[in-house]
């Protein structure tokens, strides 16, 4: 897993980058400015990706920074960066004209075109769109190469797995690891069908990134820049202050690879002596130039070799430090987890030795007047040879490094690690008091320059950001570097990328990228998102914890389960290591780079592409790492001498080709999206980025990685680099966890190791003295960790008791300066005696494998034939082991060869079992039952002795010993004597006389052959000879026994036997036996046949019941027979007594009845069974219907009575299923006689019809107590008690209405004969003094309602209805009683609610019952009492002003009728309309086209129609369109109408008019003829006189001729009529003499009262002041006492008032009370 000089988890990775610390040496040392005349090449040019400005992308400012931004008050400007490198190294590059850029922020002029500052902020999506990068794995079909790779480099293998190799990822790891790991990495292409998804949430992931200037991370280009940095400051520290880089041929020399090579040949004096200075020249590239070598050599001398001599004094000197390397100081930090912060101590470059020398001991300064000799120019070179002379000054031999000092041949293939480790001072050295004078400043800043190297923190992205800044670097790039191409790319190659209409190359760009790491005079600055932390990120794999159901998270190929598989050794580690055990995400742009470096402990890693552009590998095998370490450090030697951990820093490259060279195989590989790159452990490998992309990466180690990760350890030792986990503790854990052999073969190497190194280290601390304690508990990682060396000892360690820091054995004395060594502690974590037991348990565990192997190979060698006994040991032994041995198979099946024969002899050797015993026969036994040889045919023996011989002959080559062997062979020979025996029988013919002892001797050769367990054909004629002898005697007793009968299988068996015999078939009883088994036969095919049938009936199984005997006949089947028939008949005889019961007997219940027919049908067809079963299922069809009427789920018919159903139910239950227990039948049949009980007691049932009459009543209640109808018409002419108003007659005809004396009420005449009194002025009307047909009180009728039972509640349309009525006649109870207690105050009486009064009593007289919450209250009394109080009182309302009514004339008023009877709004003008449908006005009775006013096909609600021309009269709005009104003899402009709302409101005698928009909607146009004001009325709507009920002038009823259509006839009442003046009070109505109609007169009158349109409801009563003592007259939403009782499941007393109203009753027997309602004696409330 590659990583870009980051930390991982541990303390292995830490670190903070140094670059810009302000305590750096080099910067300590360099503080003077750039000298001026100096400028930088004019072919420089730096390109940063940071230029490029995207949304989303935020800058990343560290802790350091902070602190520079406080201690620098001045601001950089917007153009400028704002990161530079270290101010000394920009001196020295420009200073000495080297050919790298200077990254001085001032510096830019010449700048690329993609350097230019943009302004422009490139959007991004919150989102990344998948669709965008490459997703998707491309073709694995090859494409020839027309080209070699970069450097002639070999790619590495390319794996192509089965679905069934890729199940286990660490098996087929294995399986190719002996071929890749030869190769450093190789690539794993996924089956077609493996698809991971990527689960990262691309709109919150961010992330931050590194800065990578190409240029520098080149080993020889960084080590150059380092030491042309520490030149300049060696030469300006002398005092030159102008630094001169010699040229030669007008050509600048390149001063560090004169160095070099000079050094590469054995320093100065050697090239001097040898005279190579012109040989140098050469190497430098010059050609033909006189005196180039003394030019070289001067140079050298005046500028190199000055500052050599004094690096080689300064090392020399005692009181000058040596560098120390400081192993806590990091390069890198980890800037994904920046932010946090670090320790403010900063820890020092130079150890603590050279931190402590003193100043005085440092030379003093030789700056003299004289200059330096860089300044000088050369006096001798026109009198000297370069080459033959010696330089003026004697020289020092030159210093030469280990590397140096190896031949070019040695360098370039070293077999051996040819780099030894850094040397630590842990000690310091003794300092001498003098010093050279002439060394004045510190060598130790000086030559620790460029040691602080490292990647600068670039910006915050997100995916989009970070895309968008790669697409428009590439863009900008490619445009401007266009590949050259000599040869066409092949069509839809994969590897060719279309950018910016530029065709690029995956070759193009590694040519490209290692041109700008090599070029010295282009700088290139990318970013690169490495070491991204999936524990705080996430991993963009499912996992079980973010996507449990997705099968991907438990795939074997996710790397957050790569290292936790069963072959993996880290998941012994026992906690998360970020890097190595959690996975890392990479996200790469364009050139973006990871250097040179191998995994953490050397393990495995697995890298997967998720999507995006290639990326490009290179990798070094393992075998090749010393080597590969020997050619870097040799290609920067002054580099590893600074840091010699810098390997281990991952910012370092080396050109492949230049590694190559150097004898290192490399090889390389180009990784796609979809694909895997596994290395392998010790394995070098870097890599770089073609564009965006996003990989993901973890370690894992096999157990041939043990080796590896402890060679590591020792390399992290030497280099006291921290480890990130500790190999012991690994090691310890695993022999804990795991026990197997297959463990410890390849573990007991290493723990043999392990221990023999820690009880050689525990010696070693014994024999300084010290103390030892045990202590088995474990600590901390960072708690047993060599505070020296930094290794962890996690077996042992050496603590002091001043200090919470330990050290190894090794470093005890550096521990603790306060105490002497023997003081310390030795603390271990186990005893030798547990180490060495493990070790000793694991070796024998690794050795069982081998110790099997020689028990086997001495088996073998001792006999050629082994007995199996051993083998099958040997066997047992090798299966116990549980490890794969290859000679365990060959074994097994040896051993599984011997078994098969062994198995075989043991079918001669051990006689088989008899398996059943043989059926004794009916009737006397036979000789048959007692002869031995007549066994069961199973036991007879099946192998004959050919196939003995043949198997004796088969162990012959199977090398083998075994007992069976020695049986078997005398087996054969026993036969062999039986045999023998057997033919001198058959060859004798005995006489009649000796016949019997023949017989007696084959009887016993018989026996004495059935012992043995091979067939032979002798014996088996000498058994037919015995057996025929036998069957004749058994046949001849069992015929002549009269009593004897034969079974069907006796026959058989005789017949059997005959013809095994060989019997002569016409013999007598032979004949016999044939014609009964042909009988038999007969009647057992009918018996099955019988048997077979799945349903049988009764007189089948008669007919087997009486069958002759001589029959034979199978006593099973005939058992079977007539068992049937017995059940059968059982079914039959309880069915008939279930159908027709006795009368006590009890009955069944239906489901026992369907079960007994359900076992009966099963087998049997009976009559009787079918009957019940048919009365069952309708009995329980019943049962079902009751039990979803008593369930409530019973679905009805439309037209269907329930209760006449379940009258037809009952009926049919009583006549046909009273024999079936029916319980919910009998409970649905105590419900409807409950009904039945429950109907009675409703005051309208009907006994002669057996049934309440409910219609009349529940269609009157609910036209009386509709809520619609809660207030009273305005009609004037609706005064009767019914609900039809009285009009007038026509001209000419006689009325037979009659009008009260005292309320002036007008009546019917047919009204009038109820009673023969006014209706509204007498109580007899209300207090049952007038008999009337509902004689009942409402309050009883909640009681009656809750008395239902629950089937009336829920199917009784009776009980429905009387709910009905009980909640309408509530509501009105609720509304009388709310109205009355208003009134009942004096102050609340007035006339004007007269109407309202007369309009409940209407309702009242027509219900004609009683109602009211208690029977001692009746509202109707109440109401006739407040009607005499208001119908003879005065009003206390002023009178109020008179109003005139406006006249109106329009020009539908002057047309006639259409042909259709119309007068509509279209006059008649067009035919059209004539077929439209009509709509009739209900105030004036015109008909109207319903197209012409606009009227609705379906209009909403039911309210009645008023046309256009009402609407106008009434000052109404039309509610179906606009009405405008033109003049018709006045000339007005078109959008000017009349303004007849305000001629109504201000009684205008003159035309208003307005002026309206043209219409947009629907409008009608309406034409005005003539206005004027008529006749004078009171604002109530009553012409005339202030008193409401004063009468009409034709109130007399004479034949005065009236308008046809009077004025007020259909005017709307807009209050309530004034007070009405104190009359005297009169209990009956008069009629007029004068005015007595004739017949047709009167059905006029009554024709018009039911004719008369439905008459218009008052509006609502204004609000009326309310005393604290009345309530206002509203619904509240509570329950009324009548409803209370219904809903209570307590039986109350009737409540006599209602919540709903605070009802103050009026008195009861005072002058203006009501007497109390009584018919003949009784209450009302009482009567029946």
């Amino acid at each position: 897993m590659h990583s870009s000089a980051s930390p991982r988890g541990t303390p292995s990775r830490r670190g903070k980058s140094p670059r810009f610390r302000a305590d750096s040496p080099s910067e300590a040392a360099s503080s003077s400015s750039l000298p001026t005349n100096f400028t930088k090449e004019p072919g420089t040019t730096f390109t940063s990706s940071l230029k490029i400005l995207v949304e989303g992308a935020t800058p990343i400012e560290s802790d350091s920074d902070k602190d520079r931004a406080q201690s620098v008050p001045q601001q950089a400007t917007p153009g400028e960066s704002q990161r530079a490198p270290r101010k000394s190294k920009t001196d020295a590059l420009v200073a000495l004209h080297t050919h790298a850029r200077s990254s001085s922020p001032n510096i830019g002029e010449d700048d690329s075109a993609i350097d230019v500052e943009d302004t422009y902020r490139i959007p991004v999506a919150p989102t990344l769109d998948l669709s965008s990068v490459k997703t998707l794995r491309p073709c694995q079909a090859k494409i020839e190469d027309v080209e070699p790779r970069p450097f002639g480099l070999q790619d590495c293998p390319e794996y192509y797995p089965t679905i069934e190799e890729f199940k286990d990822p660490m098996a087929y790891i294995r399986s190719i690891s002996e071929h890749a790991k030869n190769y450093g990495i190789c690539k794993i292409i996924p089956p077609d069908d493996w698809d991971m998804p990527f689960v990262t949430d691309t709109e919150t992931f961010r992330f931050r990134t590194r800065l990578q200037r190409l240029n520098s991370i080149e080993a020889s280009a960084r080590a150059k820049l380092n030491f042309l940095e520490q030149l300049y400051q060696y030469h300006k520290q002398q005092g030159n202050p102008r630094v001169v880089v010699p040229t030669i041929n007008h050509k600048p020399l390149d001063l560090w690879l004169l160095r070099k090579e000079v050094q590469k040949m054995g320093g100065y004096e050697t090239v001097t002596r040898e005279k190579k200075w012109s040989d140098l020249g050469r190497i430098l590239g010059y050609r033909g130039i006189p005196g180039l070598s003394t030019q070289i050599k001067q140079s050298y001398m005046r500028v190199i070799l000055p500052y050599e001599d004094f690096c080689e004094k300064s090392k020399n000197t005692p009181g000058i430090a040596p560098i120390a390397h400081d192993p806590t100081l990091k390069t890198h930090q980890n800037i994904q987890s920046a932010g946090k912060p670090l320790s403010n101590a900063k820890k020092p470059r130079l150890s603590s030795t050279a931190a402590k020398v003193d100043e005085s001991s440092l030379p003093s300064s030789p700056l003299t007047d004289t200059s330096s000799p860089l300044s000088e120019a050369s006096e001798d070179k026109d009198n000297h040879d370069a080459d033959g002379n010696q330089p003026s000054r004697p020289r020092r031999s030159t210093r030469m490094s280990s590397v140096e000092q190896l031949s070019p041949k040695k360098l370039i293939s070293p077999t051996t690690p040819v780099v030894p480790p850094p040397i630590f001072y842990d000690k310091p050295k003794v300092e001498s008091k003098g010093a050279a004078e002439d060394h004045w400043f510190c060598y130790t800043c000086l030559s620790g320059t460029g040691g602080d190297f490292g990647f600068e923190e670039g910006e915050e992205h997100s995916l989009s950001s970070f895309q968008a800044r790669d697409k428009e670097f590439r863009r900008r790039w490619w445009k401007d570097h266009v590949p050259e191409r000599t040869e066409p790319h092949q069509a839809n190659d994969p590897r060719v990328t279309m950018i910016g209409g530029v065709q690029v190359h995956e070759y193009d760009v590694e040519k490209e990228f290692w041109r700008l790491v090599q070029s010295t005079n282009e700088t290139v600055e990318v970013e690169y998102g490495a070491d991204v932390h999936s524990t705080t990120h996430g991993s963009a794999m499912p996992t079980m914890e973010t996507h449990p159901l997705n099968p991907y998270s438990k795939d074997p190929w996710n790397l957050n389960n790569i290292p936790i598989l069963k072959e993996s050794l880290l998941r012994f580690i026992k906690s998360d290591i970020s890097g190595m055990t959690v996975p890392w995400t990479y996200v790469g742009m364009a050139f973006s780079t990871f250097c040179w470096h191998n995994e953490d402990h050397y393990t495995y890693s697995i890298n997967y592409m998720h999507w995006g552009e290639t990326k490009t590998w290179y990798g070094i095998p393992g075998d090749d790492a010393e080597k590969f370490e020997a050619a870097i450090k040799g290609e920067a030697p002054d580099l590893f001498e600074a840091q010699p951990d810098l390997l281990f820093q991952l910012v370092t490259l080396m050109n492949p080709k230049r590694v190559t060279d150097a004898g290192v195989r490399v090889y390389a590989c180009n990784q796609r999206s979809g694909e895997f790159v596994i290395t392998f452990p010790k394995a070098y490998h870097a890599g770089f980025n073609h564009g965006f992309n996003f990989n993901e990466a973890v370690n894992f180690a096999l157990p041939d990685w043990l080796s590896y990760g402890r060679d590591c350890v020792v390399r992290y030792r030497e280099h006291r680099k921290l480890p990130v986990f500790s190999h012991d503790e690994l090691l310890v854990t695993i022999t804990q966890q795991s026990h197997s052999i297959k463990t410890a073969t390849w573990l007991h190497e290493s723990l043999k190791e392990m221990t023999d190194r820690e009880l050689a280290a525990r010696t070693k601390a014994r024999a300084m003295g010290l103390p030892e304690i045990l202590q088995e508990e474990d600590r901390q990682d960072d708690q047993y960790q060599c505070t020296i060396c930094k290794t962890f000892c996690y077996l042992s360690f050496i603590m002091c008791s001043c200090t919470s820091n330990v050290a190894c054995v090794d470093h005890a004395e550096l521990l603790c300066e306060d105490h002497p060594s023997h003081q310390l502690t030795l603390r271990k974590r186990f005893s030798d005696k547990d180490l060495t037991d493990t070790e000793v348990k694991f070796t024998e565990r690794a050795n069982a494998p081998t110790s099997w192997r020689n028990k086997l190979s001495k088996v073998l060698s001792e006999s050629g034939r082994p007995h199996i006994r051993h083998l099958k040991a040997l066997l047992a032994e090798g299966d116990r082991i549980n490890y794969p041995l290859p000679e365990l198979n060959s074994l097994r099946k040896c051993v599984d060869r011997a078994n098969e024969w062994i198995d075989a002899a043991n079918t001669f050797i051990v006689r088989k079992q008899s398996r059943k015993r043989s059926r004794r026969p009916r009737g006397r036994p036979s000789l048959s039952e007692s002869a031995p040889f007549l066994d069961d045919p199973g036991d007879r023996p099946d192998r004959s002795l050919d196939d003995l011989y043949a198997l004796s002959h088969e162990v012959e080559d199977l090398g083998f010993d075994a007992q069976e062997i020695g049986a078997l062979a005398n087996l054969a020979r026993e036969a062999e004597h039986m045999r023998e025996k057997a033919r001198q029988l058959l060859r004798s013919q005995p006489a009649d006389d000796n016949r019997e002892n023949f017989l007696l001797e084959c009887k016993r050769l018989l026996m004495d052959g059935s012992s043995i367990n091979v067939i032979l054909d002798e014996l088996s004629e000498v058994e037919k000879i015995v057996d025929r002898e036998q069957l004749m005697k058994d046949l001849q007793e069992q015929f002549e026994d009269d009593d004897a009968s034969f079974t069907l299988e006796q026959v058989r068996q005789f017949l059997t036997r005959a013809r095994a015999c060989g019997v002569d078939p016409e013999q007598k009883h032979i004949r016999m036996l044939e014609s009964r088994l042909r009988v038999g036969n007969n009647w057992e095919e009918r018996a099955q046949n019988i048997l077979a049938q799945p349903i049988k009936t009764i007189e089948e199984l008669e007919d087997f019941a009486d069958l002759d005997s001589s029959i034979p006949m199978d006593p099973t089947l005939l058992d079977r027979i007539m068992a049937a028939r017995a059940k059968a008949k059982d079914f039959d005889k309880q069915a008939r007594a279930w159908l027709e019961p006795e009368p006590d007997a009890p009955k069944p219940r239906v489901i026992d009845a369907l079960r007994m027919v359900s076992r009966a049908e099963k087998d049997f067809s009976i009559p009787s069974v079918l009957d019940l079963k048919r009365t069952a299922e309708i009995a329980k069809d019943l049962e079902t219907r009751c039990d979803h009427v008593l369930r409530n789920t019973f679905v009805q018919n439309n037209d269907e009575d329930l209760f006449v159903t379940i009258g037809q139910w009952r009926t049919y239950a009583q006549d046909h299923l009273r024999m079936f227990v029916l319980p919910i039948f009998d409970k649905l049949n105590t419900q409807i006689k409950l009904h039945e009980q429950w109907l009675k007691e409703i005051p309208w049932f009907c006994k002669d019809h057996q049934k309440p009459h409910n219609k009349s009543v529940y269609e009157d209640v609910v036209a009386c107590t509709d809520p619609n109808d809660d207030y009273p018409p305005n009609d004037e002419y609706l005064t009767c008690i019914c609900n039809s108003p009285v009009l007038p007659p026509g001209p000419g005809e006689a009325s037979d209405a009659v009008q009260c004396d005292h309320c002036f009420a007008r009546f019917h005449g047919d009204c009038a004969k109820t009673g023969g009194s006014c209706p509204f002025c007498d109580h007899h009307h209300w207090n049952g003094a007038i008999r009337k047909e509902r004689n009942w009180h409402f309050c009883y009728l909640p009681q009656i309602l809750s008395r239902a039972p629950d089937i009336s509640k829920h199917y009784s349309e009776d009980w429905k209805q009387l709910e009905m009525i009980i909640h309408r006649l509530d509501r009105l109870s609720v509304a009388i009683g709310q109205f009355l207690s208003f009134t009942s105050q004096a102050n609340n009486q007035n006339p004007k609610y007269l109407h309202q009064v007369r309009h409940y009593m209407r309702k009242l007289y027509k219900i004609q019952f009683a109602v009211s919450p208690s029977p001692d209250v009746s509202f109707g009394l109440d109401l006739a009492g407040l009607h005499r109080i208001l119908a003879g009182g005065k009003s206390s309302v002023p009178r109020q002003k008179r109003k005139k009514r406006l006249r109106l004339t329009f020009g539908q008023d002057e047309d006639p009728d259409w042909t259709d009877h119309t007068r509509c709004m279209c006059r008649g003008r067009t035919t059209y309309p004539l077929d439209y449908p009509t709509i009739k006005c209900e105030w004036c009775s015109r008909l109207y086209h319903a197209g012409c006013v606009f009227y609705p096909e379906d209009p909403i609600g039911s309210s009645q129609y008023m046309c256009p021309i009402c609407c106008l009269r009434r000052n109404v709005a039309y509610k179906y369109s606009d009405v405008r009104i033109k003049p018709r003899d006045i000339q007005v402009p078109d959008d000017t109408y009349v303004d007849l709302k305000t001629m109504l409101e201000t009684h205008s005698k003159e035309i208003i008019y307005k002026k309206l928009s043209p219409p947009y909607s629907q409008t009608l146009f309406v034409e005005l003829i003539d206005y004027g004001w008529g006749q004078s009325e009171t604002p109530n709507g009553s012409p005339g006189s202030q008193y409401a009920a004063t009468p009409p002038p034709w109130s007399r009823w004479t034949n005065v001729s009236t308008p046809g259509q009077p004025s007020t006839s259909q005017h709307r009442f807009n209050d309530y009529p004034a007070p009405i003046p104190q009359q005297p009070a009169t209990s009956r109505k008069r009629k007029h003499v004068e005015d007595v109609p004739n017949p047709e007169d009167l059905s006029r009158v009554n024709s018009s009262a039911s004719s008369a349109p439905p008459p218009k409801r008052r509006p609502p009563l204004p609000p009326a002041p309310i005393s604290p003592s009345a309530a206002p007259i509203r619904h509240v939403q509570t329950l009324s006492p009548s409803l209370a009782m219904i809903v209570s499941p307590i039986d109350h007393q009737v409540i006599t008032s209602s919540p709903r109203s605070t009802y103050i009753p009026p008195l009861r027997n005072g002058a203006s009370g009501s007497p109390p309602m009584r018919h003949e004696g009784k209450p009302l409330g009482m009567m029946p």
